[in-house]
């Protein structure tokens, strides 16, 4: 029995290096913006600092000599509202030069839209995808307010800085979806996509493959009602699927899945 144990430890520490994490609301997020390094930074960048959405803009070190910025701001003003852009960004520690910078096309957006972006936010660990260098991992969320139609999604992004070029070898990777209708009174149908990523051991092209697991739940709830002849029904579905993201050289790719396994509509 000792000898099984010892076993099953030595295959589980073989199975994977690093939990990049493991279910929703066990997630840590750097909390930090270098406001000093900020404000050098746009003057190279030429936004006015004013522009920035203070509060939906973090940063973290990414080593001794450089920061990593997400910023949002504003790059236009309208008679209706304001146009936002979110940036990502390396920068040099000593002065604000930047060494390189993307905007994200997916995260632009108006005052006047549904469904905005939440602020893009900045795993607190460092993802280690090889020896040499480390990764950096984000997330944003989108969502529709709102009692009756349900509806948000979380995206995973990793981004990393290989030979002075910010790349998204990840690229909003779905991690959490919820969809459904509720009649905003205790009755409602929907399913949850819930998903935890881990580094393998095992490497494709260099990176560590990500073993990912899916837990799709599934809830069909209604409240009873006597005076209106209404039976009460609360039924629960589970379902689990695993998948493995392997590097082709360039990006982390995966088939795009927008189907539930339960909810039909």
């Amino acid at each position: 029995m000792k000898l099984l144990i010892i076993t099953f430890l030595f295959l589980e520490f073989n199975i994977y290096s690093q939990a990049i994490f493991e279910e929703h609301g066990e997630r840590e997020y750097s909390d930090e913006l270098n406001k000093e390094l900020l404000s050098k930074v746009c003057e190279n960048l030429k936004i006015k600092y004013s522009n920035i959405y203070l509060y939906k803009s973090s940063s973290t070190n990414y080593n001794s000599e450089t920061t990593f910025f997400v910023i949002r701001y504003i790059t236009n003003k309208y008679d209706d509202g304001n146009e936002y852009y979110t940036k990502y960004l390396f920068v040099n520690n000593s002065n604000g030069k930047i060494i390189d910078h993307i905007n994200d096309e997916n995260l632009k957006f108006m005052d006047n839209e549904a469904g905005q972006p939440s602020k893009t936010y900045i795993f607190k660990n460092k993802i280690v995808l090889n020896n040499q260098n480390k990764a950096i991992g984000l997330m944003t969320e989108y969502s529709v307010g709102g009692c009756v139609f349900l509806y948000s999604e979380q995206k995973f992004s990793i981004i990393t800085l290989s030979e002075n070029k910010l790349k998204k070898i990840l690229y909003e990777y779905p991690i959490r979806k919820t969809q459904g209708e509720s009649n905003c009174s205790g009755s409602h149908e929907i399913e949850i996509l819930e998903t935890s990523i881990i580094i393998s051991k095992g490497k494709t092209n260099g990176l560590s493959d990500l073993l990912v697991t899916k837990k799709f739940i599934y809830e069909d709830v209604i409240e009873g009602d006597l005076e209106k002849n209404i039976n009460s029904k609360n039924l629960v579905k589970n379902k689990m699927e695993k998948e493995k993201l392997q590097f082709n050289g360039m990006i982390y790719d995966f088939k795009k899945d927008d189907s539930y396994r339960f909810l039909k509509f």
